[in-house]
């Protein structure tokens, strides 16, 4: 059996063989899409010498100090203006300069009599004040925008001026689930008898939503082979990058999953790892359709299911998609905590955010601001067995305790990771 380092290295590999598509996309669609390609400035930025200021525009001469106002230029009005080291014209911010001028001084730097104007006494005119220069941000023919760039709000003044209105994205993965289990009835049917409701199709619909990828939900499947492999060839057949099943992962007389996903030319990579929750984990790709495809098993459990995408599918669409990775930090834990298994184990917990520390840490400037201002404890009530919903509802993160320990202190510093 796997250990979790282990298990997490090999997926790892494997989500970094997983190409995504390149699609096409507007302009206003593209936040928090992946770029896959360079965007390569059409012009120069800016595409001529401007004024960043609104005051008058002059040919350089450390020894003038007044000028003649000859003209005006605003912004999209250009005129061509002829002007020596005696002459000014009055611009706008955003206008383009005339062909002999080199600095702008601005307007609240004059004192201006009728068509003249004079340097203030206290003022030091320097060559190129207040001049934005054709180019000096971005050549033509240059890269304005690396592929891989995750795009947000801030890069699309970049990308408008570029003049891309259409632009090409990593297409999201699209990700295809299904629960098994003759128990399952959907969540809009009342259970009877021994009938539970499908929660995790919903729980692993939103956790995919939440990682910005395409949930394709290919519903309730009986503890049937024939039905099960109907559903894996169905869903190998409608373009998906990932598959993710829930039940059927164990060593029940009707736990299928693995033989069946053999059968539909998937590769076993391994089965189990030492975690707990999460240990019936089966991973196995698909190589026979002229792409990777991921197969994740999850425990049927709820929490199980839950906790097994936040630690084994999560990190690794964050890192190839370069969203916000997943908040690990450290916290003082309220109470000790133990455990009687070798497993890593992730108990569900609650993080409190302590004001008062914040305060104090800001006046005195604590390099160790982040590392006291959180602690933790377990949530309260209920089990942290691996159906028991109510913990993980009010769970606000996962506790961390490492397989070699069978006991955390309180007072002591442990890892968390947010959820």
């Amino acid at each position: 059996m796997l250990t979790y380092e282990e298990s997490y290295e090999i997926l790892k590999e494997h989500f970094r063989q997983v190409k995504p598509s390149i699609i096409e996309i507007d302009i206003l669609d593209s936040v928090n899409h992946l770029l896959a390609e360079d965007i390569i400035s059409d012009i120069d930025m800016p595409p001529f010498d401007n004024s960043q200021m609104d005051g008058f525009a002059i040919k350089y001469n450390n020894e003038i100090r007044e000028w003649n106002i000859i003209g005006e230029i605003s912004a999209g009005n250009y005129q061509e203006i002829e002007i020596s080291v005696h002459t000014a014209v009055l611009i706008m911010t955003g206008a383009k300069l005339p062909s002999r001028a080199d600095t702008v001084i601005p307007i609240e730097d004059v004192i201006i009599e009728s068509n003249k104007i004079k340097l203030k006494d206290n003022i030091t005119l320097k060559k190129g004040n207040d001049v934005r220069f054709k180019s000096e941000d971005i050549k033509k023919g240059t890269i304005a925008v690396k592929s891989g760039t995750l795009i947000k709000t801030n890069n699309i003044p970049l990308l408008a001026a570029c003049g891309k209105n259409k632009i090409k994205v990593y297409a999201p993965f699209r990700i295809g689930l299904f629960a098994t289990g003759d128990e399952l009835v959907d969540i809009d049917s009342i259970p009877m008898n021994d009938r539970i409701r499908s929660s995790n199709l919903y729980s692993l619909t939103t956790l995919i939503t939440e990682s910005k990828m395409i949930p394709v939900n290919f519903g309730i499947v009986k503890d049937d082979k024939a039905q099960i492999k109907d559903t894996i060839i169905k869903a190998l057949e409608s373009d998906i990058d990932i598959l993710i099943s829930t039940g059927g992962v164990s060593v029940g007389k009707y736990d299928y999953l693995k033989d069946v996903i053999e059968e539909c030319g998937f590769e076993l990579v391994f089965w189990k790892v030492r975690v707990k929750p999460g240990k019936p984990l089966l991973f196995c790709i698909h190589k026979k359709t002229g792409k990777s495809i991921l197969f994740f098993g999850l425990p049927g459990n709820p929490v199980s299911a839950f906790v097994s995408f936040n630690l084994f599918i999560k990190p690794f669409i964050s890192e190839l998609y370069k969203y916000d990775s997943q908040k690990r930090f450290k916290a003082i834990l309220e109470h000790d905590l133990t455990k009687k298994d070798d497993r890593k184990t992730f108990v569900r917990g609650i993080i409190d955010f302590h004001i008062d520390n914040f305060n104090s840490k800001l006046k005195t400037q604590n390099s160790k601001l982040k590392t006291h201002l959180f602690t933790v404890r377990k949530v309260s009530g209920g089990t942290q067995s691996s159906g028991d919903m109510a913990s993980l509802s009010d769970a606000n993160c996962l506790i961390i305790f490492d397989a070699d320990k069978n006991k955390l202190n309180d007072g002591e510093f442990v890892e968390c990771i947010m959820i």
